[in-house]
């Protein structure tokens, strides 16, 4: 295994939390940063040299139609814990930080959650079930790393909003949560039944993001 296939990942994620946490750059900036280091630097200066994970004819139906199954599951335990933790979670604050720091109002939410829920999940899964994933093929990490790494991201990304027995919760969760996409993934080989999940987690949540900006 090459010391970039882990320094890489480590760095990008550290630049993004920079990017995120100490910059408070608008939205926009942010996702041009994460198309950098997650799509334009990878393909460009890691040699990939085929993405066999894109192929959609080789994804199996059955694992789309349990993709779909597991997905519909994810959501609505999203929605279940945010109902149980609602007591422990201040939304007024987060939609201000949302506002101020992040530039995300309920006047650009559709947008921004069109883009959430297509583009920003293809591109995790691009790079967390697709590029980390072949370059860790031939290592006993392969099932480790990009699930821990997929974790360590989002929360960072969550630091100002939950305290830290929620943000435990939340690394576990997303920890367990990369490992069945990488299960899911296994059958064919290829990244869109992780996708299909991911979507629908992410509907959970932006119907989390709906509530707050519009009830």
């Amino acid at each position: 295994m090459k010391n970039w296939t882990i320094l890489f990942p480590l760095v990008s994620i550290a630049l993004l939390l920079w990017i995120e946490q100490v910059l408070e750059v608008p939205y926009l900036w942010k996702t041009a940063a994460k198309a950098l280091f997650f799509l334009a630097i990878p393909l460009l200066f890691l040699k990939v040299k085929k993405l066999d994970f894109l192929h959609m004819r080789k994804t199996q139906k059955i694992s789309i139609f349990i993709a779909i199954v597991i997905g519909f599951a994810v959501m609505m335990t999203i929605l279940g814990a945010f109902i149980f933790l609602r007591s422990s979670i201040d939304l007024n604050s987060l939609q201000v930080d949302l506002e101020t720091r992040v530039g995300v109002t309920a006047l650009v939410f559709p947008i921004v959650a069109l883009y959430i829920l297509i583009g920003n999940s293809f591109l995790e899964e691009f790079y967390f079930r697709g590029l980390l994933i072949d370059f860790l093929k031939e290592s006993k990490l392969k099932w480790i790393l990009p699930s821990f790494f997929f974790a360590i991201y989002h929360v960072a990304i969550f630091l100002p909003w939950f305290e830290w027995p929620i943000l435990i919760v939340a690394v576990v969760g997303l920890f367990i949560g990369g490992l069945l996409f990488q299960w899911i993934n296994e059958a064919s080989g290829t990244i869109y039944p992780s996708w299909i999940i991911h979507m629908f987690a992410d509907i959970g949540v932006l119907l989390i993001g709906v509530y707050m900006f519009y009830f």
